[in-house]
Order: structure tokens, then sequence, then C-alpha cells
């Protein structure tokens, strides 16, 4: 999410700190607007003082926005909150507290088993995991996606069973202090490689996963080392570090969202694909060519999977399938710990944003389903997600994903996963679906028609292989009565 960068003191910060800066005595703030007039009081002084950090942004819908002071600045922001009627809490009054909280385990090598879920690993131990999974898995291959400024390759690997698969690519770590995104894709990989259910290992084998856990590794890096808060890469820009790389794709780059000051966080760069990291993983990506037929990027925060486009709330392309087949899944998440999910394009669910990643992949690439997964929180502990919610975040994570799954192939995506049926088999497939399911029935419950890229394809609900969870199973049959 949206967070500029605004304490002028420590815009030099990232030149001169050779010791890991500390938010000592640094407060929290999760404001609670109540109308359009507060969000625009908020917008302003978001726009006009330098002294306050916005971890979120005001936009039209935020049911809160989350404010980081300094201590100095406590009582200002208290004042003209209180003054302007606006209600909030004070939800950490000691932000280095949470970050002391924060557990980075190291990874030892050789044991993959040794990997984790329930902490956050550094770029070195990650990286360490996935070439153990290489020399452990015959199905696993290392993968190169790009290089960032500093001179590190953007180390991914595929999950494959056999060729000729269709592509489910998963983004993480594209903003560095995002640390529960790398957490949750390392997650999902292990699910696909190690699990038992049989609708993981269904998914793990029809469809060919590239899985890139840490897309912006100085950042990554940096927000490890030297400056927790980090978002941006670390190039130098003046008197400053960094670019925003999710405003930096070539999708109405620098039109909404994004920032010509290299001082703030939205920074979009001097120019489109600027960037080693953005350049390289979309010149990666197009190498895939239309193969992909799910891209999901995964960032944090706010409880929100969002679909592109940033730039209007218009439907675009599939907007109506994908918002269904992204509700249904949210649904599904729900399930396991009651975590409510809202599901928009990012107009409309956050803000005005473009030249992000998910926006340029459905526009450039004509991806059928994309996703940005904003995961927990609510704005209790923001981009300090505690420990203790990293596994529950990655395992109600999985759930919708094998539920995007599902519920894209009931709407006529995803069917296609390389292994190829015989034209008579068809027939008998197409003919057994008229006799069980009338056309005349509502879409959901028979055979549909979806246009999508001026492409037509025929939608059969088939069933497969059923979640482990009864709950979840019950959620389907809910929805499929919807």
């Amino acid at each position: 999410m949206r967070f500029l960068f605004n304490f002028s003191f420590l815009l030099l910060a990232p030149v001169v700190l050779s010791e890991k800066f500390r938010f000592d005595n640094y407060t929290l703030f999760k404001v609670l607007p109540e109308n359009e007039r507060q969000i625009e009081i908020l917008q302003n002084l978001q726009d006009n003082d330098l002294r306050f950090d916005f971890w979120s942004s005001p936009g039209i819908k935020a049911e809160f926005v989350n404010i980081m002071s300094k201590p100095e600045n406590k009582i200002d922001l208290d004042n003209f909150l209180k003054s302007n009627g606006i209600n909030y809490e004070i939800v950490m009054s000691n932000i280095q507290e949470a970050i002391d909280k924060e557990t980075v385990s190291p990874y030892t090598r050789g044991r993959t088993p040794s990997m984790r879920f329930d902490t956050y690993y550094n770029l070195e131990g990650i990286n360490a995991w996935i070439n153990d999974l290489v020399r452990t898995y015959s199905e696993v291959t290392k993968l190169v996606g790009g290089v960032s400024y500093e001179g590190r390759e953007i180390e991914g690997f595929r999950i494959s069973h056999g060729s000729g698969r269709k592509i489910i690519f998963l983004e993480g770590g594209l903003h560095a202090r995002e640390w529960i995104s790398p957490a949750t894709v390392c997650f999902i990989a292990n699910e696909l490689l190690t699990s038992t259910n049989p609708e993981t290992r269904a998914a793990a084998r029809d469809f060919d996963w590239y899985i890139f856990p840490v897309t912006n590794p100085d950042g990554y890096v940096w927000s490890h080392t030297n400056f927790r808060m980090w978002r941006k890469n670390r190039r130098p820009i003046g008197n400053f570090f960094g670019v925003d790389l999710n405003r930096n794709w070539n999708s109405n780059w620098l039109v909404s969202g994004a920032s010509t000051n290299p001082a703030t966080d939205t920074y979009a760069g001097p120019g489109p694909f600027s960037e080693p990291e953005s350049r390289s993983l979309s010149t990666y990506l197009r190498s895939l060519g239309d193969r992909i037929d799910m891209y999901l990027s995964f960032h944090s925060f706010g409880e929100l999977l969002l679909i592109p486009f940033g730039n209007s709330t218009a439907p675009y392309a599939n907007y109506h399938d994908a918002i269904n087949i992204g509700r249904r899944a949210m649904g599904a998440l729900s399930v396991r710990f009651g975590t409510l999910y809202r599901t928009g394009n990012i107009a409309e669910a956050i803000y005005l944003a473009t030249g992000g990643s998910i926006d340029w992949v459905k526009e450039d690439l004509n991806v059928p389903l994309v996703y940005c997964y904003e995961s927990r929180d609510r704005g209790q502990y923001g981009f300090l997600l505690p420990p203790e919610q990293i596994l529950p975040n990655s395992q109600e994570t999985m759930d919708s994903v094998l539920e995007l799954i599902h519920q894209g192939r009931r709407f006529g995506y995803l069917n296609n996963s390389g292994r190829t049926l015989s034209p008579l088999l068809w027939v008998m497939i197409v003919a057994l679906a008229k006799l069980l399911w009338p056309i005349d029935e509502p879409p959901l419950h028979g055979v549909r028609t979806t246009t999508l890229n001026h492409r037509r394809t025929t939608a059969i609900w088939r069933k497969i292989p059923p979640h482990a969870s009864k709950e979840i199973s019950q959620h389907r049959r809910t929805t499929a009565e919807a």
C-alpha cells in the first residue's frame, strides 16, 4: 500500500546510515474518517505537512488511515485530529517495540525441513532455501527473473510436473518492508511441494508454477540491515535513494497515485521501466508469452484482493468475472480464521494508483486472471505483522489460491493446463454437460460462455478434488447456489 516517506530529517538518512535506524517512541495512529470532508482534510495533511508518514492513503473509500508520527510531533497530530472532529486510536505507542518482536530466523543450508513458516527470513536464507529445493525435488528448476540495481539476481524457481502446462505466476516482495509477502509466497510453494491434500497436489500437477518470493532484492536487504520501513529499490537519485517499483511499470505511468519527487516513497522514477528490476522482470514475463493463465502479486496491508486497473473504476476487460471469482475465493479465505477481505479494482477499493505490475501484466500480456493480495492486517500492526500471524495469514491465503483455481475453472478459465483431450472425449464431455445442466439454467449451473480478449471459451462446471476442510466445501456449495 501507499506510504509517503515524509520525515525531512530521515530523507538523507539512507545515505549516511551505518547502523540500523531505530523507531523508538514513534507512534502509529489508526485514524477513522467518517465522511468525505474528513477524507479531504486527511488528504490535505498528507500533501502539505511533511512531518507525518502515511502508512495508508486517505482514499475516498478508506475505512481507516494509518499515520506514523515522530515523538515530538505526536501532540500536534493529536490536536489536529481532535480539532477537526476526526476519531482515532493509538495502536502502537512505540513502533520500535513491534520491530524488536519480529523474528528473523537463520536458515540451515541443506535442510529444507528446517524452513519454518511462523518466522521471517532474510534474502540470504530465502535464496539458500530455493537452492536446496532445486537439489531436493526433481520437479523444481532454478529461475532468474531479472537483476537489481546493485547487481543481485531476482531469484525464483519453477514447479513443473511435465511440459506444455499453463503458468500460474507468483510475485512477492516488490515493496521491501512488506515482509509478510515473501513469507506467504514461500509457504504456498512449500505446500505445492509437500502437502498431501488432494486439491493442493492437483493444483501442483495441473500448472507450471513460477515463483519469485523477492522481486526487490536490494530494498529487501536494506529493510533487514539498515532501515526496517524501507519500501523502494536502492537506486541513488541525487541526494535521495530509491524508486517505487510498483509505480515504475509502463501502464499509465505517472497518471495517478505516484510522485515526481524522489524524496517520497511513491516516486515513480525518471521514466517507465527506468529501473533494472521492473525492466528485466517485465522482459522475463514477456518471454513466457501467452502461457500465463493467472498472475498473483502479494503485498500488505489492508486485507484486500485487488484486480486491475488503478486509473479508473470502470469495469475494464473481464472485470465482472474476475470480481466474482475473487469474491468467492475470499469467502473461502474467511472460513479458516474469519478474516474478511474486500474485493475490487485498485481505484475503487483503495485509491487511484498507476504504474503497477498487475496493470501492466493485464494490459500488455492479456493474462486472463490477475490479482493482488493486500495481506493482513487492518491497521493494528500494518507492515509489522507479528510472528504469530505469519502462519495463519499464509494458510488462509493458500485456501483462497486453491479457490481461485476452482472458481476460475467454473467461469471458463484455467482449463487448459497442457493436458490434451481427444476430440471424441471433448464431444462426450459436452454432451454429458448438456444433459446434466441445460443451457437455460442460471450461468453458474450450466454451460456458459465468457468473452476475454476477443476469445470465446465454453466453461463446463466440473468437480475438482474437494478441499480437506468441510467448511470450505460447504462454502462452495453455498456459492454454487448463488
